[in-house]
């Protein structure tokens, strides 16, 4: 079942995104320009790119996402988890993972960040849940050159950048909606968003240099 957004049915496709979200894009610009430069994600845009460099980058995704998907998500409210249950995406890094040889044992042996932001509140989780999904927003591209780094056997194991398929900008907008249906200019939780979504980041990128 599709989650209900409550997006509105008369917006059309070039309307300006929520001031929320316009915020983040803005405050967060140099922490996320920060994070596509690490080598991980511009040894994509190399001449070479292998199977195991692949493997290797979600490992590193893996180590991130199971460790900060619970703090993002364990203490949600029902009407929420209804919401935004199904943007979980351990398990679709785990699903690759396996297609690419790496057992269970091996899954449980992978190292995993323990260095965090604290997300003690709902405008927190909110602040790490966006940069989270915008990393799957830049998935589309980085799809593209997995295919075309590796051709047709790779199309079986792009099940994290690809989870949502045709719907990744039904998925992004109507993630806006939901981000402005709880927060606006004069919301006080509205600076512990951006602030979480940037620690969000340097947590990221620090995991990936390590």
């Amino acid at each position: 079942m599709k989650p209900n957004y409550s997006t509105p049915t008369n917006g059309s496709a070039t309307e300006e995104p929520p001031l929320i979200m316009s915020m983040l894009k803005t405050e967060t610009t140099v922490a996320h320009k920060q994070l596509e430069r690490t080598k991980c994600f511009s040894k994509l845009f190399e001449p070479v790119y292998s199977l195991e460099d692949y493997q290797a980058l979600l490992c590193y995704f893996y180590g991130f996402f199971s460790a900060i998907e619970p703090l993002i998500f364990d203490d949600l409210t029902e009407a929420h988890r209804s919401i935004l249950g199904h943007k979980v995406k351990t398990d679709l890094l785990i699903k690759d993972l396996n297609l690419l040889g790496i057992d269970e044992t091996e899954l449980k042996q992978l190292p995993v960040c323990d260095k965090l932001p604290e997300l003690n509140s709902f405008a927190k989780r909110m602040g790490a849940l966006y940069v989270l999904e915008g990393s799957v927003l830049g998935g589309r591209i980085i799809s593209k050159r997995l295919k075309e780094h590796l051709g047709e056997g790779i199309y079986d194991k792009l099940n994290f950048y690809s989870c949502y398929g045709e719907n990744v900008g039904t998925e992004w907008k109507g993630f806006q909606h939901f981000m402005a249906s709880q927060f606006d200019e004069d919301s006080t939780e509205t600076s512990e968003v951006v602030a979480a979504a940037n620690d969000t980041f340097l947590s990221l990128h620090q995991w990936l240099e390590r």
